[in-house]
């Protein structure tokens, strides 16, 4: 990981812990919808098809995170946190624009990705696991139990109390930079 990328990371985990303190969050899971609304944010539910998970629209400045309402609660908890991200860090930096002046970022499976856009991505879902997982809050519930990073139980249970995937839970521990490996 080059210094830049380590760099933006630091940026983007401040942006998180500064929203987590701002709304002084300390239950889980967090509340991201609630988030995204109090700073502004409209979020709604759209029949997307399958290979759409999510979308932000940017018009006047203003925000609509749209999210695919088929899919699993944890699936669009992480879209609603992965779109937020994009309005929190790159509102300037949209890569596709729509008629009638409308600024929207996409989260497709098939979407095109340039090697900027790829950056954008990993950028929001970087924002995503902070602020859906913070730091503070992860260490406090690991701090509970007699946590084994090889055990799925461990991970399913720290999922379920963040209301995230496994997976994302395991990723996120794994960068947290709490274990040493």
């Amino acid at each position: 990981m080059s210094f830049r990328n380590r760099a933006r990371i630091i940026e983007i985990k401040k942006e998180t812990e500064a929203i987590i303190s701002r709304y002084n969050i300390a239950s889980l899971p967090v509340k991201i919808e609630d988030i995204a609304k109090k700073t502004g944010v409209r979020v709604t539910p759209y029949a997307f098809d399958d290979d759409i998970s999510g979308v932000l629209v940017i018009e006047k400045g203003e925000g609509t995170i749209g999210y695919n309402q088929s899919e699993s609660r944890v699936r669009r908890r992480f879209t609603i946190a992965h779109e937020y991200g994009h309005y929190c860090l790159h509102r300037e930096k949209s890569a596709v624009f729509m008629d009638k002046g409308f600024h929207a970022m996409f989260r497709s499976k098939q979407s095109g990705i340039t090697e900027d856009t790829q950056l954008l991505e990993k950028e929001a879902n970087t924002f995503a696991a902070f602020i859906l997982m913070p730091d503070i809050l992860l260490k406090r519930e690991i701090d509970k139990i007699d946590f084994d990073l090889g055990s799925e139980d461990d991970i399913k249970n720290l999922a379920k109390i963040f209301d995230v995937s496994s997976q994302a839970m395991y990723y996120r521990i794994l960068n947290s930079g709490l274990f040493q490996f």
